[in-house]
């Protein structure tokens, strides 16, 4: 039995459960050696601007099974690499996936009717080679990853680089790696360290000083088939939209409930949705809420607020940022209990976080120093090792920050461009 939808299109399920993420992800220019077949089918990012960084999250997962692996991002001058959480990915996606809730159905009397109602530096690290033209101008492991920053003005020059240091580029990238050669820009790659397994991989985010909304799609085309899915969240004082890109809408007086099924047709209209605007060019937004990394929120399913659970937990959360403390204990990613109560009093804050730490290092290095008298301490915000949030917000006020979902399925043509984010 199929209903025309007068049942709830839910931002969030009234209790939204937070669960592993998919398969098959990634970021950055991704390559395999030629004797292996891996396709990456999709990408999930998070991006956090301030006007004093910009903060890349990217989750790295395959299809297959690669012995081994290649990651390579163009960045600015001053970037550098740390390891997030499991947990950061999996509470965003929960917390911001559209549900839809079958409608209730009330056949009752004799009417006969029946109705819809409503880091660690090393010297020494890894193996890789010298070339006189690319300049190393960082080298070191991060988690289960050895990496390196490049640096190089010759056209050709890197490709060659990382080909001689087993990356295994796909020739057909070298326009694109040197197009953004000749803008300036310098790259992070990584591999797996000997001996670690692709079950060991790890979110990675790369932190930019200064504000830039900007995604490298042109280098997302390495590695992708016809279309690739793309989620993006950004955490910023404003709801960014994408500049040259078509914004999607699902028709929602068309949704329906397959009873049967127990399942609606939102994924479907969703899909003829981004297919249709502008031959696949286009965005959709099916989130975008000021103050719910803190702040309690309601839904059309949830008029008295969402709340949020972690497997294995039987106690639920009423906010974003208390779901992500209690996901990284669920994971073993902190041993923290207490950092969730301390989010509840940052919802109606207006001062901004500050960073105590120099450029780049992480919020546990005995480097750090006290911030600027008035600022909020970013390690409040921290769980132990748990800091992805705490990184996010460094340079924002808790109570301006917007938290946006983006969703596209391009195709390949369409990453010819970066993706340019502006308020909208």
């Amino acid at each position: 039995m199929r209903l025309r939808l007068l049942a709830f299109l839910a931002l969030a399920a009234p209790a939204a459960t937070l669960l592993p993420p998919r398969e098959a992800l990634a970021c950055g220019g991704c390559f395999a050696p030629p004797t292996e077949t891996t396709v990456v089918n999709a990408h999930r990012m998070v991006l956090s601007v301030s006007p004093v960084q910009s903060v890349l999250w990217d989750q790295i997962q395959y299809a297959g099974d690669p012995s081994e692996f290649a990651w390579v991002l163009p960045v600015k001058r001053g970037a550098t690499l740390q390891v997030g959480s499991d947990a950061w990915f999996e509470t965003l996606e929960a917390a911001t996936s559209v549900r839809i809730t079958a409608p209730n159905i009330n056949c009752g009397g004799s009417s006969g009717g029946c109705g819809a109602l409503s880091s660690s530096d090393a010297a020494g690290a890894g193996s890789f080679g010298g070339n006189e033209q690319v300049t190393v101008l960082h080298r070191g492991t991060v988690g289960p990853y050895e990496t390196v920053t490049l640096a190089t003005d010759t056209p050709g020059a890197l490709n060659r680089w990382l080909d001689d240091n087993g990356f295994g580029v796909d020739d057909a990238t070298q326009p694109v790696i040197d197009a953004y050669v000749k803008e300036g820009f310098d790259f992070i790659a990584l591999k797996l360290q000997p001996g670690k397994d692709v079950k060991e991989m790890k979110p990675v985010r790369i932190v930019m000083p200064g504000a830039s909304a900007t995604l490298p799609l042109r280098m997302v085309a390495a590695g992708t088939g016809a279309n690739v899915a793309i989620t993006l969240f950004t955490i910023s004082e404003s709801r960014l939209a994408p500049d040259g890109f078509a914004a999607a809408a699902v028709p929602h007086d068309l949704l329906a409930w397959d009873f049967a099924s127990q399942d609606s047709n939102y994924g479907e209209l969703r899909e003829k949705a981004l297919a249709a605007a502008d031959g696949g060019r286009a965005f959709l937004t099916p989130y975008a809420q000021r103050g719910s990394l803190f702040s309690p929120v309601s839904s059309s399913a949830a008029p008295f607020g969402v709340l949020y659970t972690t497997s294995g937990s039987t106690t639920p959360v009423d906010t974003i940022a208390a779901a992500f403390a209690q996901q990284g204990l669920a994971n073993g990613e902190t041993q923290d209990a207490a950092c969730g109560v301390r989010f509840a009093e940052l919802a109606a804050e207006g001062r901004v976080v500050g960073n105590p730490c120099p450029a780049g290092v992480k919020l546990s290095d005995p480097s750090c120093d006290e911030v600027a008298a008035g600022q909020i301490d970013a390690r409040d915000l921290a769980c132990g090792d748990l800091d992805d949030l705490a990184v996010a917000m460094i340079g924002l006020h808790p109570k301006d920050v917007w938290l946006t979902r983006l969703e596209a399925n391009l195709p390949r043509a369409a990453l010819d461009t970066d993706l340019v984010l502006s308020p909208g």
